[in-house]
């Protein structure tokens, strides 16, 4: 549709990007307007979805998301429900139509004279004529209802007073909001706000809120809701955009019940950008309440969202926390190491200056931890602690220092149930309790837990460390070899743990072979290229064995040092030489960079009990000896 157009009520103008109504005045993004307009092109017939695509976003690809949240904006601004729609109306599986009447405006004067018209109201007669037949047609009605209620024909009592509900929602996922900014270079902003949306939203009591390692597979996916949410196993999807413009940051977020696309919940927030922390409070506050639940106070009682934020800290922690997921990624890439060393450099600098700038963010303190030694992590997570102890973090980090490296069961016990307690949706906690667990002989609460990390992270594999404790070596293989098959291109370094793991297993089901084949390929995953030539060398002289030794001559020449001394500890046991498997084991130490300290990578003190690799050596007193010194609960 050319030119000016009423709307209902409204008068639009496109070519200003302006609705207004009754003296009240609002402007629409460009591509948002161009929505309306095509809507408007087309009125009362629907609209499909790829039409409106193709209208507004010529030869540009954008996903679905972007439509959707264009409608959701026109809503807002017309004041209109999905559910009831007053303006535009959706219609299943086909697209979009406006059901409010659409009428061209003629000409400047005329558009001037239907804006007045239209914001002018009605006459004093028109208003007294209306009151009048108001009156008598209501005393009418209210006759006929009370009547009714009388008779209670169908029990219409109940359904005219059922209180209408959102269906229940019991799990959920934010998936990456939106950069609305146009700038490239602000999408560590975007990942950052993202990161602390679910941060916020996992505080909501009694429901599931998927972790940011699944969700953000799906930034620029052009996977429909439905299809991310069965994945996911939710049902319902929290979905956005973010524009930061100096010194305001406007969010817009809306509720999806994935179940049926229908839009449960939409609202924009305008906000000061030193207020940031409590718009996002805002907006999991509104969600919690709209699927009927409740957010867990912090340990202090006092959030950090209730004060200013100090804008200099704030952006260097979301620029140290982006350079830390480009690192984490690069990390799981073969001949990558050494690029997300410098990533890693650079996050920790960003912390360093966000702690400069503002020695109160907590949240730092934690985040440059992971790149301390085991006792500086533990006076980093003591201080943020200090600062705000309903950190569920920091409970996360002090309770697993307290198993790994006191041997505190206890205390260790004790503050992860409390991380769990101020986070329930905390997937390190629930990982690093369901090892505490395992570790302690409880097996039974651990399996609940690392089930608890699968749900919560769907999209990784989280219940190898179970199997693999569990000794359940059928199930344990199946699943690392899908695992193997899905990373060994995309992430090779992520498929060495899952070598290793069956590498073990292969071994303790007689499988000698393929042990080696799985032991061969973690050593290339690592870029351990000659020992893994070594190995293979070794098993076409002198088999299983031959492998092994051949193994052990080429570390002993390794420079520099092979770093994995546990490895050596395991051949030396596959080999029969318990002396020298049992001279290391009292000395193994917690590796520290690895927040829940998985069984399956690091393998310390407390998992001798849980370990597979050292089997063979239960029959020696002296492994029960070592055993009984770290003191496990009884």
């Amino acid at each position: 549709m050319d030119g000016d157009f009423r709307l209902g009520s409204w008068l639009v103008r496109p070519g200003l990007n302006n609705v207004s109504r009754n003296g009240t005045s609002v402007q629409l993004e460009p591509k948002v307007m161009g929505v309306l307009v095509c809507l408007a092109a087309y009125a009362p017939e629907p609209v499909s979805k790829d039409k409106l695509l193709q209208t507004v976003w010529p030869n540009t690809f954008v996903g679905e998301g972007v439509l959707v949240r264009s409608i959701f904006e026109l809503r807002r601004v017309f004041e209109d429900e999905a559910k009831e729609p007053r303006v535009i109306q959706t219609i299943a599986k086909k697209g979009y139509r406006l059901v409010a009447p659409v009428v061209a405006v003629k000409g400047n004067s005329g558009a001037t004279q239907s804006a007045q018209s239209l914001e002018a109201g009605p006459t004093l007669a028109e208003v007294h004529r209306y009151g009048l037949w108001a009156g008598v047609i209501s005393l009418g009605v209210l006759a006929l209802l009370l009547s009714l209620l009388a008779l209670n024909p169908g029990d219409i009592r109940n359904r005219l007073f059922a209180r209408s509900s959102t269906p229940q929602i019991q799990s959920l996922a934010v998936l990456p909001l939106q950069n609305l900014s146009g700038d490239p270079g602000q999408e560590y902003f975007a990942d950052g706000m993202t990161e602390e949306l679910i941060t916020e939203l996992s505080r909501i009591s009694g429901k599931t809120v998927i972790s940011r390692t699944s969700v953000m597979r799906y930034k620029n996916s052009d996977k429909s809701l439905p299809e991310i949410a069965r994945e996911l196993h939710v049902d319902a999807i929290v979905e956005g955009s973010v524009m930061r413009s100096a010194d305001r940051v406007r969010i817009t977020a809306q509720l999806i019940d994935a179940r049926t696309d229908a839009n449960l919940w939409a609202e924009t927030y305008d906000r000061d950008a030193r207020d940031v922390l409590a718009l996002q409070a805002a907006v999991a506050v509104a969600i919690a309440d709209k699927i009927k639940a409740k957010m867990i106070p912090g340990g202090t009682g006092v959030s950090r969202a209730a004060h200013p934020v100090n804008l200099k800290a704030h952006e260097a922690y979301l620029r140290g926390w982006y350079e830390d997921s480009i690192g984490g990624t690069l990390s799981n890439h073969q001949g990558m190491q050494a690029a997300a060393e410098e990533h890693y450099r650079r996050a920790n600098e960003y912390y360093k200056e966000t702690l400069r700038e503002d020695p109160g963010f907590a949240p730092a303190y934690l985040r440059i931890s992971s790149n301390f030694s085991i006792d500086e992590a533990e006076a980093a997570a003591r201080k943020a602690m200090e600062i705000d102890d309903g950190l569920s973090d920091a409970h996360m980090v002090i309770g697993t220092i307290k198993l790994v490296r006191d041997r505190d069961w206890q205390e260790a016990e004790r503050e992860l149930r409390r991380a769990i307690e101020l986070n329930p949706n905390s997937l390190g906690a629930h990982q690093s309790y369901a090892y505490f667990l395992d570790a302690a002989g409880r097996l039974d609460e651990g399996m609940r837990e690392w089930e608890r990390a699968q749900e919560l992270d769907p999209g990784n594999d989280h219940l190898a460390a179970a199997l693999y404790s569990r000794r359940q070596y059928d199930r344990l293989i199946e699943l690392e070899r899908n695992e193997v098959a899905r990373n060994s291109t995309e992430s090779p370094y992520i498929s060495a743990v899952a070598h290793k793991t069956l590498m073990v297993a292969y071994a303790r089901v007689g499988r000698k072979e393929e042990s080696i084949e799985e032991f061969r390929k973690a050593l290339i995953a690592y870029d351990y290229v000659d020992l893994a030539e070594d190995l293979k060398r070794g098993f076409l002289k002198g088999g299983y064995q031959g492998a092994l030794r051949e193994w052990l001559k080429g570390v002993q020449n390794q420079k520099p040092e092979f770093p994995f001394h546990w490895v050596a500890a395991y051949v030396h046991t596959e080999l029969g030489e318990g002396d020298a498997a049992l001279a290391w084991l009292p000395n193994m130490e917690p590796e520290w960079g690895v927040a829940t300290m998985d069984a399956n990578v690091f393998p310390n003190l407390v998992t001798l009990r849980i370990e597979p690799m050292w089997d063979p050596l239960h029959s020696d007193r002296r492994f029960d000896d070592l055993v009984k010194s770290v003191r496990f609960p009884q």
